[in-house]
């Protein structure tokens, strides 16, 4: 894949991940894993096809994930709070943190901005999984130094 998100966070706030963007680091805010219902569900991990698309509520360009069983119009946009801004669709944030009491995601602007200079215009293969706790072991222990 070109692009990858791993989900570290699954809660009834929000679904979580990472994203590396060149040399950067960015995190991905969407709503809560509710069985893949639209509107209300983030998406199933998986391998998607993404194509730019112009996100008309927003009145700018920006990138459709398709091909999502039973879901359409998947995109990723410009937000900061996954319960009230998204509604299955996936948002690329700086850092997460605390908006209006909500967990969600901070300076999304600069980071979809970056994003969109990325993989915007193209087409490009996304993978969404979820970060696996004996991978999370794995890699804290890599960064042990040993003497």
């Amino acid at each position: 894949s070109d692009l990858a998100i791993v989900r570290h966070s699954y809660s009834p706030l929000g679904t979580f991940g990472t994203l590396s963007l060149e040399d950067s680091k960015f995190v991905s805010i969407e709503r809560p894993w509710l069985h893949n219902l639209p509107n209300v569900s983030c998406i199933p991990e998986g391998r998607y096809t993404c194509k730019p698309r112009f996100y008309y509520r927003g009145g700018y360009d920006a990138v459709e994930v398709t091909a999502v069983p039973g879901r359409s119009h998947i995109l990723f946009h410009i937000a900061n709070c996954p319960l009230t801004e998204l509604q299955g669709c996936i948002a690329v944030c700086s850092k997460l943190g605390v908006i209006n009491g909500q967990w969600g995601g901070l300076y999304s602007r600069r980071a979809f901005k970056r994003f969109m200079a990325l993989f915007g215009g193209r087409t490009f293969q996304l993978e969404i999984r979820g970060l696996r706790i004996d991978q999370q072991w794995e890699n804290r222990s890599s960064e042990k130094t040993t003497s």
